[in-house]
């Protein structure tokens, strides 16, 4: 038994992006639990492991919500500790037989991926403890040249191919919205040359064509064709050029917070935060997970190949006549308070591809940890899938 979060409960919005300050980072995972009538924001790993504990914060969407009730008793603060258990059911009788209640019958879905169970304050020294049993299907680390993909879901469901963005990685940005996935798709989740899992980059200055050959690389690795993609950010853009170059691989295809069209302004707002001094003054926190993520022998150098790579950005526009020839179904998705990229980029997307989609998501910032990952990894699966 770990501990696997701590819960705090919050009275508003404002002491949520109070721990955004503090931590230097937007929650990996916004999730509405409509039963107990809260939105949970969480902190940390994303459920990364042998990582340090996540803190899951608890806002009450109704009145009568148990989360409304602790906040109007006690008022916002500590919540409860969370422990996570290998066989929560064999858990259960373990601790009844010590006498200690639980407030439910039987382990119930929670949020994050979990089956829950909480006991009895009384019991437990007056502190909420929370049993949690992860319900996640394994991932499958597979080597492609190089590459590490992660692949995970049914053998025989139809196959998606998932593109972080720059300086992330399978597990910093895109695991959230794979576990929705993977239950109706078989996912292939690529972590580009030099990031996460995957070997170095041999380039100092990395080509935009390295790293679409990095995606057709996955496809030749394991004989897909005529597959869904999603790509964030960077990753949608290689997914876009991707689209343009091999229309024989892509079936449908969704871009969340993707340019393809780079300004000299734009290329200075990515590459201030990228400084490693600024960045380890500044944002710590953010430092810390570079090197946790990518490697603390090599985060600094996968910096520097990536700061190298942005200042070429404006000369590699795919321009509207090439986007004109994406022929898959496409879906483009953006926030409408994007840092780095203005909405204006997603809409001239929008009208470029034939047939495209387009969703603008108030409130939304660029990191795709703000996404609320049911809503948004249910809108974006439906449509891979043609559902």
């Amino acid at each position: 038994m770990t501990l696997e979060h701590v819960g705090i409960a919050t009275s508003s919005p404002d002491q949520i992006a109070l721990f955004e300050h503090l931590l230097a980072t937007a929650p990996y995972k916004s999730e509405r639990v409509e039963r107990e009538g809260v939105q949970t924001h969480f902190f940390g790993d994303g459920g990364r492991p042998g990582a340090a504990p996540k803190m899951e914060l608890l806002e009450a969407t109704r009145p009568d919500s148990p989360v409304a009730g602790f906040v109007g008793k006690r008022g916002p603060g500590l919540h409860h500790l969370a422990f996570e258990v290998g066989d929560l059911d064999a858990e259960v009788e373990r601790v009844q037989t010590l006498g200690i209640r639980t407030l439910a019958d039987a382990p119930k879905p929670g949020a994050d991926g979990k089956r829950i169970v909480f006991l009895h304050p009384k019991d437990t020294a007056g502190v909420l403890v929370e049993l949690v049993e992860s319900v996640r299907p394994d991932r499958q680390w597979v080597e492609a040249d190089g590459l590490a993909v992660g692949v995970s879901g049914p053998d025989d469901a139809p196959p998606l191919l998932v593109l972080h963005g720059a300086l992330g990685s399978t597990d910093l940005e895109t695991d959230r919205l794979i576990r929705v996935w993977e239950k109706t798709f078989q996912v292939y989740a690529l972590d580009f040359a030099g990031h996460g899992r995957s070997a170095d980059l041999a380039a100092e200055v990395p080509n935009w064509d390295d790293y679409v050959s990095d995606a057709i690389a996955v496809f030749d690795r394991f004989g897909l064709a005529d597959a869904a993609v999603f790509g964030f950010s960077m990753g949608g853009a290689v997914a876009l050029a991707l689209a343009v170059r091999r229309p024989d691989l892509v079936g449908r295809l969704a871009i969340h917070g993707a340019n393809v069209q780079w300004d000299e302004a734009e290329v200075e707002a990515m590459v201030g935060p990228m400084d490693v001094d600024r960045m380890e003054r500044d944002h710590p926190f953010w430092a810390r997970r570079l090197a946790e993520t990518h490697g603390a022998s090599r985060w600094r150098r996968l910096v520097a190949q990536l700061i190298a790579f942005t200042r070429g950005l404006p000369g590699l526009h795919l321009a509207d006549s090439e986007l004109a020839r994406i022929a898959c179904p496409t879906r483009v998705s953006a926030g409408d308070r994007d840092r780095f990229f203005d909405v204006r980029h997603a809409v001239g997307l929008y009208r470029a591809i034939p047939g495209a989609q387009l969703q603008i998501i108030p409130g939304l910032d660029h990191p795709i940890q703000g996404v609320d990952v049911p809503t948004f990894a249910a809108e974006v699966g439906a449509f891979l899938s043609d559902g």
